[in-house]
């Protein structure tokens, strides 16, 4: 029985928060770079930002990457992507805060399935 496509994307979601996640919990690699991403936020969003959201003016990490929220905007209709761009897609998950509070998003790249990088996007 084939995987659906909708399973995959979820599988690979959860994937990707396991692994921000990961670099907040256990240190590697990739923690400076979410904790640049975290810090940055909390030093320039107004503190009712965070207590209308998280309800509190300073949450907490796991907090943020919790609520994060996977960001779709790249979820045009497949019919005017080519295949190279529904890979892409597919393999780069960007995760951001609600109400499109900034430009800034952390994204969790995958290679042969596996996660490969984190990185901070715009």
């Amino acid at each position: 029985m084939a995987i659906s496509m909708h399973t995959r994307a979820a599988e690979k979601e959860s994937q990707a928060r396991n692994a921000l996640f990961d670099a907040i919990s256990f240190r590697n690699s990739f923690t400076q770079v979410v904790m640049q991403f975290i810090q940055h936020h909390l030093d320039t969003i107004p503190d009712a930002y965070w207590t209308a959201h998280f309800g509190s003016p300073k949450p907490s990490t796991e907090q943020i990457i919790d609520k994060l929220e996977l960001d779709d905007h790249y979820a045009l209709n497949a019919d005017d992507l080519t295949d190279d761009e529904i890979l892409f897609h597919e393999n780069h998950l960007d995760f951001v805060l609600p109400a499109d509070v900034s430009i800034y998003a952390l994204c969790v790249s995958f290679e042969n399935g596996k996660m490969y990088s984190i990185s901070i996007a715009n």
